[in-house]
């Protein structure tokens, strides 16, 4: 789809698409229009115009209106490079500009380069993060709640051995998750989580438990391991479930390395090192602001207004920092959960700056935060 408001610039545009070997429905001038035809047309990518003279919706304001309501990537066409019409541009999570006056080449790459990276995007969604991957992998059952003991992460092994679905738990009381066992499981699972928050020093609890998903019940045996922040805060709990066969099996595979070292990133580590000129540098996890995307660049900004430049891409960054205290808000963005000041519809604000919130990061944000 292409929404450009100059006729004469949508039918170069159509004409280059065609040459290019790509199907190209007649151009919309008004954004409007172009809103209304999107359900009835469905297309995989629009070319939009940020200022459409004369339309009762400006590009910014389709553009909006395409990232809250539909999953289609879109790319700005635009003469204006200013840095606040490019500030309110990117808050819509575009997948690439085009610069007028333009070539042939230029939205050939264009529309390559976005394509590429929402496929990515889906990939991501799609399948989850490193860790959840690796913990569904394992014969034993892993819950983990936040400081509210409100649950927070369960892999596949726990959702057989409890009959709950992940998705009907998460933000939920933990005992919930116990929904078919006993009043005694529940009492108990909500304990170790209450006891493990509640203490000022590391320390492993023990239980066994009956433990049932409404058609079999098993004996486990309960481990919790205290959650960590980057300032050594108890801020929740893991619980790790192992039936009598997978509690000798996790020992001998590599399952157990894969748990535990799961759990020792989310609650020990407390930095990393990165290269900054000839030498690593140490950068410790309190006092990083945010992290923000840039081709194939990762910016972290600190606290102490230092920042450092890497060659890397957000997910291998990701999933080096501690899954509590970070969160993905947006495909370019990075944020310390404990930095936030303040919340805006479709942004977060840190050390006085709008961090863009992305339509599909947006749920499990707010989950995550204490909102009333």
């Amino acid at each position: 789809m292409i929404v450009e408001d100059e006729i004469i610039v949508a039918k170069d545009i159509q004409r280059i698409l065609k040459k290019l070997g790509y199907e190209a429905f007649d151009p919309f001038v008004q954004g409007k229009k172009a809103l209304d035809a999107i359900e009835k047309l469905d297309p995989d990518l629009v070319l939009l115009d940020i200022n459409l003279k004369g339309s009762e919706l400006d590009g910014i304001r389709v553009a909006e209106q395409i990232h809250q309501n539909y999953q289609i990537p879109f790319i700005f066409l635009t003469a204006f490079s200013d840095k606040a019409t490019l500030e309110k541009a990117k808050l819509t999570e575009p997948y690439g500009y085009i610069i007028k006056p333009f070539e042939e080449d230029d939205i050939r790459t264009a529309i390559e380069v976005a394509y590429y990276k929402y496929t990515k995007d889906l990939e991501i969604q799609n399948k989850g993060n490193r860790f959840a991957i690796a913990l569904d992998s394992l014969d034993v059952a892993v819950i983990i709640t936040d400081a509210n003991e409100k649950i927070i992460f369960m892999n596949k092994m726990a959702e057989t051995l409890t009959g709950s679905l992940k998705q009907e738990v998460l933000g939920k009381d933990v005992a919930l998750d116990m929904k078919n066992c006993n009043i005694d499981t529940r009492e108990t699972i909500k304990t170790l989580a209450h006891t493990v928050v509640g203490s000022v020093q590391k320390k492993e609890n023990d239980a066994e438990l009956s433990v049932s998903n409404g058609i079999t019940e098993h004996r486990v045996s309960v481990n919790t391991f205290p959650i960590l922040t980057v300032n050594n805060k108890i801020n929740g709990c893991a619980f790790v479930l192992t039936t009598p066969g997978s509690k000798d099996m996790v020992h001998e595979t590599s399952a157990d390395k894969n748990l535990f070292n799961f759990l020792e990133n989310i609650y020990a580590n407390n930095s990393f090192f990165v290269k900054k000129d000839s030498r690593f540098v140490k950068v410790n996890f309190q006092d990083i602001l945010w992290i923000e995307a840039l081709d194939n660049y990762v910016i972290i900004k600190t606290s102490s207004k230092e920042q450092f430049i890497l060659h890397s891409s957000m997910k291998d960054i990701e999933v080096k920092l501690p899954q509590l205290n970070f969160a993905r808000v947006h495909r370019s963005y990075i944020v310390q959960l404990e930095k936030i000041s303040a919340l805006e519809e479709n942004a977060c604000i840190i050390d006085s700056s709008r961090i863009p919130i992305g339509k599909s990061y947006k749920e499990n944000l707010m989950n995550r935060l204490n909102l009333f």
